[in-house]
């Protein structure tokens, strides 16, 4: 895992250098070459300008700005974890590293009862809830910065649900098993619902299609063009392309298809998919004949300040979600594994 983290910041450095490189060369009018290094989006960004002939400054300048936007909550959420990350690495190597001196204090034969029935019981319990505790800490760590990909609301009722799952779990199976239930109850319970619309990606299409819509190519081109660039949108945006040059309306252009199982969510609950306003200023410019590129930019600048403000709202609430798996597994584990073979020893010398 350190071997990979050491890997990915050397790559990050690379392609920063890369990056401020690449703004040299394009503020001196050198020529553009050697693109292999720079990050993704920079590279479909530079492509597209130089296939349109757009400004290539304005061009990695947007894609500069959106990889600062992803650095900075980056760097909160690693500020916003960095003590419970401490505490629960602490009370990871804290059994191993204190066990035994404590043992060799007290005089307490550790083969011997980590041997035994009730030890080998007791080693179980504890290695299973430090291993449960790390996991939920490592994932909980990840989804903040996955919370940029959707907008996620959570339903009333399933927290309600997911509180009575708790409870029933805590009167039948004690403490230990109160929290998975209750969050396992609301897992299942949220995705009956249907998933409110993906967001990734969605600030490098309004780059992409402003960059060429400073180029002087028209909305529907713009579109095709970043479908091109960006497959994983290109079935929906050469739809709306199509859906602007017949004359659309906006609210059908967006629309998904959805099954009977999965009914899409009203706009009003927050399902409002952010495509509507970049189809928005493409219609009316089409109307208008106004040059929209600039609005454009400022939209994908927003969007990537409602994904920044995601990646920050999770963060603050990062140290209050871990303090449940550390209180819950990883603190009840150290002591059971550092108390548990001291207290047979002080049991044993006293005869019982």
């Amino acid at each position: 895992m350190l071997l990979t983290a050491g890997r990915r910041r050397q790559v990050a450095a690379d392609a920063d250098d890369a990056l401020d490189e690449l703004r040299l060369l394009v503020a001196a009018g050198s020529p553009v070459t050697h693109l292999e290094r720079l990050p993704g989006r920079c590279r479909r960004a530079v492509a597209l300008a130089q296939e349109v002939g757009a400004p290539l400054l304005e061009a990695v300048e947007a894609a500069q700005a959106a990889r600062d936007d992803v650095r900075r909550g980056e760097r909160a959420v690693t500020v916003a974890s960095a003590q419970t990350r401490t505490v629960a690495g602490g009370l990871l190597i804290a059994p191993f590293l204190l066990v035994p001196g404590l043992a060799r204090l007290v005089g307490a034969d550790l083969v011997g009862f980590y041997t035994s029935a009730f030890g080998l019981l007791v080693l179980a319990v504890g290695t299973g809830l430090l291993a449960f505790g790390a996991v939920v800490v490592v994932v909980l760590v990840r989804r903040v910065g996955q919370a940029r990909q959707r907008i996620r609301h959570h339903d009333p009722l399933a927290l309600i649900v997911a509180g009575m799952a708790g409870l029933v779990a805590y009167r039948l199976f004690g403490v230990a098993l109160a929290l998975p239930a209750a969050l396992l109850v609301e897992h299942l319970w949220s995705s009956r619902r249907a998933p409110a619309p993906v967001t990734v990606g969605v600030d490098e299409v309004a780059d992409l299609v402003a960059t060429a819509l400073a180029a002087g190519v028209s909305g529907p081109e713009a579109l095709r063009l970043t479908a091109d660039a960006l497959p994983q949108h290109a079935t929906r945006l050469r739809r709306l392309a199509f859906g602007l040059e017949l004359g659309i309306g906006r609210d059908t252009l967006v629309e998904e298809p959805v099954s009977a199982r999965h009914p899409r969510p009203r706009a009003d609950a927050g399902g409002a998919d952010p495509l509507q306003r970049l189809v928005s200023l493409l219609a009316a410019a089409e109307r208008t004949g106004a040059a929209v590129a600039p609005s454009v930019r400022h939209l994908a600048r927003e969007f990537r300040a409602d994904d920044l403000a995601r990646v920050l709202t999770a963060a603050e609430r990062l140290p209050a979600q871990l303090t449940f798996p550390t209180a819950l597994c990883l603190l009840p584990a150290t002591v059971l594994l550092i108390g548990a073979p001291i207290v047979h020893t002080g049991l044993s010398a006293a005869g019982y």
